[in-house]
């Protein structure tokens, strides 16, 4: 412990000598706390706090640097002060103090870890841009010739709608579809157990079909369940599911089946509009969660790929937006039983087999109300999306080949995974030997890319 002399400057910072602040009559007990080394390195990391909050960063970092010369091993304080460092472009410094900080902490915290991945992909952006722009110009190519491909076939549709407690909004969705201007369809409704009127709204509704349809009517078994044994009773060559609560637009299997089954493609979503409860339009402005959405959806055609766009977050949005080959479903066994993702685990498994098609017009209508599965917790959705996304990379950053030949991969993609996961800020929810791999890979590369420059 340090003694403070009675004329010296207060440890306390108020720039008082220490005799007319701490050390002041009846306060001697004060100073020393204050003179407690790891206590005025936590006051003084407060105090830099503050100061980094308000952008005054050159004092921010000369107080970590202070509150460091007291405590080495002050894991925040070597966090933030790597935070700023990064902010300044001295990614080694920065990569460094932050990589201290999560060994200090056996890597438990979500935000140091994120942190490190912003870092690490900036250090490594340099050094292969050149590969990466001769990748994009194949697959902007692939996709060119793509688009070029004479329409050959136009198959039977099965529109697939499992129900559940929509009692107010599953007549619309219905007949969105008798509205369809494609006419090959059959229809499936399986309603989950619902507890209100949705199977006898429902039926009635069917009655009107123009379609061949069936529904079937059974105890609650989960939404995976439902649109999976949904899709095991129809008979077409492509499947194209539609939430109970939500609408297609009039053209939406046209187009379709036009962009995607016409064309010998496996599967493809288009963006989306956004509707409340009465069926209006949400303004993406006063709504944060449609906000989000549009612009990710919006950003697609600017990413590497559509696959990394999708790996990004849910741009499909829901499974209601998925079409898709029987064979491809098939595939992959459907949906899994997942309660908030399932839609976003299907996409990215079925990514990783086949390159999804994106029809950029706003053909699914996707209704936000009070029951939305996605509004129960605040948290579970997170947890299980970081799962989600970690059963992909664990794949996708081995080495091995995709089937999807431009699936975002080490194989077809090299560092660029790792740069765009981590730049992308999603390194935090990830299991720990992926988050370590995909570092190293970016790390590898950095050295990789020095030695052929000769730096």
């Amino acid at each position: 412990m340090t003694t403070v002399g009675r004329n010296d400057p207060c440890p306390c910072g108020s720039g008082k000598r220490y005799k007319y602040c701490c050390g002041g009559p009846g306060r001697e007990g004060v100073a020393a706390v204050r003179a407690d080394p790891i206590v005025e390195a936590q006051r003084l990391m407060q105090s830099a706090l503050a100061a980094q909050e308000s952008r005054r960063l050159d004092e921010a970092e000369r107080l970590y640097r202070d509150a460091l010369a007291l405590w080495p091993d002050a894991a925040d304080a070597l966090h933030m002060l790597g935070v700023i460092r990064y902010e300044r472009h001295d990614y080694d410094e920065a990569r460094s103090l932050i990589l201290r900080a999560l060994d200090l902490t056996e890597w438990r915290y979500p935000a140091y870890r994120h942190n490190l991945g912003l870092v690490v992909a900036r250090a490594n952006r340099k050094g292969y841009g050149a590969a990466l722009d001769a990748r994009q110009k194949e697959y902007r190519a692939w996709q060119a010739a793509r688009a070029a491909v004479a329409p050959a076939t136009a198959p039977r549709v099965a529109v697939v709608i499992p129900a559940y407690n929509h009692e107010r909004f599953v007549a619309t969705a219905l007949e969105s579809v008798f509205a369809q201007t494609y006419r090959d369809m059959e229809i499936v409704v399986v309603d989950d157990g619902s507890r209100d009127a949705t199977a006898d709204v429902a039926r009635r509704t069917l009655a009107r079909s123009p379609f061949p349809h069936r529904m079937i009517v059974r105890e609650n078994r989960g939404a995976a369940a439902t649109i999976n044994e949904g899709v095991a009773l129809c008979s077409a060559p492509f499947v194209s599911i539609l939430n109970s609560d939500d609408a297609y637009a009039p053209d939406r299997i046209a187009r379709m089946v036009r962009e995607i089954a016409a064309k010998g493609y496996a599967w493809g979503f288009t963006a989306v509009e956004f509707i409340d409860a009465a069926g209006a339009v949400i303004d993406t402005l006063r709504d944060a969660r449609a906000y989000t959405l549009s612009c990710a959806i919006a950003a697609i055609p600017f990413d590497r790929s559509i696959g990394f766009a999708l790996l990004a977050a849910n741009v499909a949005v829901s499974t209601g937006n998925i079409f898709c080959s029987r064979a491809l479903w098939e595939s992959l066994g459907g949906v899994r039983d997942l309660r908030y993702n399932h839609d976003w685990d299907f996409a990215l498994r079925a990514l990783w087999r086949e390159e999804p098609v994106f029809v950029r017009d706003s053909l699914y209508r996707y209704r936000l109300h009070e029951g939305n599965t996605i509004t129960e917790s605040s948290t579970k959705p997170r947890q299980e999306a970081n799962a989600v996304l970690g059963d992909y990379l664990a794949t996708a950053s081995e080495s091995d080949v995709a089937p999807n030949p431009f699936a975002p991969s080490v194989g077809a993609w090299g560092a660029e995974l790792a740069v765009a996961v981590l730049e992308g800020g999603l390194g935090g929810g990830l299991e720990l030997p992926v988050l370590r791999r995909l570092v190293r890979l970016a790390d590898e590369w950095e050295g990789r890319a020095a030695a052929a420059s000769g730096t």
